[in-house]
């Protein structure tokens, strides 16, 4: 599963330090992280319902992490790819049904 493998790679590749008080959709980068996280797994194991309000917050973030990419230094932009990739993925796989 792509989600899956997207996850683990983000998860192996950790915050650079140079994310440290940087803030993107309202939030610190690091809380960010771990609200995305906390949406990836419990899609994964199926206790998370992906209704409108979990679409348009992700979609926000996605917006808000690619206009952070593309006015950060590496590896902060790297970081944000890397990031939007999952959550593009955990949108692709709610709308799929899994959610």
């Amino acid at each position: 599963m792509q989600l899956t493998r997207i996850w683990r790679e983000h998860l192996a590749a950790g915050c650079p330090r140079e994310l440290a008080g940087v803030e993107i959709a309202g939030s610190d980068a690091r809380t960010l992280d771990a609200e995305i996280s906390a949406c990836v797994s419990a899609l994964l194991c199926r206790s998370l319902t992906v209704d409108e309000r979990i679409v348009r917050r992700l979609t926000d973030i996605s917006t808000a992490l690619a206009d952070k990419q593309a006015q950060a230094d590496e590896p902060v932009a790297a970081y944000c790819a890397r990031l939007n990739l999952l959550v593009s993925a955990l949108l692709t796989e709610s709308q799929a049904g899994r959610a």
